[in-house]
């Protein structure tokens, strides 16, 4: 797999970061550990999770641990790079109050510490943000977290377009290291806030003024959601578009009324005619093709993906070597405006 550096850090990263949102849930350990050592193997260095997951299927940071006994029992600790993450709203609490507080993250910082076994956390996000406390408040305790030798560099997740240019403003003017990246909904299916499948107000969605943003900054976005839970894979397969039409009928064989109501809309469409040419042309997988439009794009990119098993994992990885020309990355950006 390709790697890359994160601008204004020391990190070597593989361009694309498996996502370990399924470890404990959708996999068991052993099943996990399959896909850790093949995505290794592959050339991957770069693994994203966070304390809350999965928390929704164990009640614990099941994720986190599945991780931090791998790392041990393969002694793998110089040979990845682990982005996890705190601050994130408690799960059951239905008001989704927020715990962007430096007293919060600390806990949240020293649990995931102790679970993965690491003396410093390499890559660091705040789940969520708190547009009640101001940037400068949650810039100067990351910073301290930094100082503290606990976190090498953070990162923001769900933050949205003007608190990101604050926090970055105030950095700059403090002479501050200041968040190194943002992890946002992002994939080449275009999707309405709205009409997202997952209906969490508090996640933010990158658009093409937010991706204009990170390609005049240099600021990588690592996006979740990073191939639309397979909408274009999906839409290939139901046979359901032909001549410039989509088939209800036919959608609802391989897709959910979810997923149809969120990507079902004239740009996508037209993206998936310009992937079936790109199909034609090169052989490649939609999943391929919608990767590999993340990593080749001029604003920087590092997808986050997640697999059910080490045959998904392939696609991923022959995506990660996948060189596309500039043309065709504008043209589907074009499909938005």
């Amino acid at each position: 797999m390709k790697q890359v550096v994160i601008p204004n850090t020391d990190l070597k990263v593989s361009n694309i970061c498996l996502g370990a949102g399924n470890f404990g849930d959708k996999l068991n350990e052993e099943e996990a550990y399959q896909v850790l050592d093949a995505f290794i193997s592959a050339g991957g260095n770069f693994i994203d999770t966070a304390k809350v997951y999965c928390y929704w299927a164990t009640g614990d940071n099941s994720s986190e641990q599945c991780i931090g006994r791998w790392l041990k029992l393969r002694n793998a600790y110089q040979n990845v790079r682990i982005a996890t993450k705190g601050a994130h709203y408690n799960l059951d609490d239905q008001e989704k109050r927020s715990r962007v507080n430096k007293k919060e993250v600390a806990i949240d910082l020293e649990e995931s510490l102790q679970t993965l076994g690491l003396d410093c956390i390499g890559l660091y996000y705040l789940h969520r943000d708190d547009n009640q406390i101001p940037v400068e408040e949650i810039v100067d305790f990351c910073e301290e977290f930094v100082k503290e030798g606990k976190i090498r560099y953070y990162a923001f997740s769900n933050w949205d377009l003007d608190r990101a240019t604050s926090a970055l403003d105030y950095a700059k003017t403090t002479g501050k290291k200041g968040f190194v990246a943002l992890s946002n909904q992002y994939s080449l299916a275009y999707v309405k806030k709205e009409n997202n499948m997952n209906p969490d107000k508090t996640l933010s969605l990158t658009d093409m003024d937010y991706l204009a943003w990170h390609k005049k900054t240099g600021i990588p976005l690592i996006p979740y959601t990073s191939v639309a839970n397979g909408f274009f894979e999906k839409l290939r397969n139901s046979g359901a578009y032909h001549n410039g039409t989509a088939q209800p009928e036919l959608l609802k064989n391989t897709m959910s009324e979810r997923m149809i109501r969120a990507f079902i809309n004239p740009c996508n469409l037209k993206r998936y005619e310009i992937l079936e040419e790109l199909q034609k042309e090169y052989g490649y997988s939609m999943i391929e093709l919608s990767l590999a439009y993340l990593t080749n794009h001029s604003a920087p990119i590092i997808p986050v993906v997640s697999v059910r098993n080490t045959a998904q994992l392939e696609p991923v990885v022959r995506a990660s070597e996948i060189v596309l020309p500039k043309d065709v990355i504008t043209k589907l950006d074009e499909c938005s405006n």
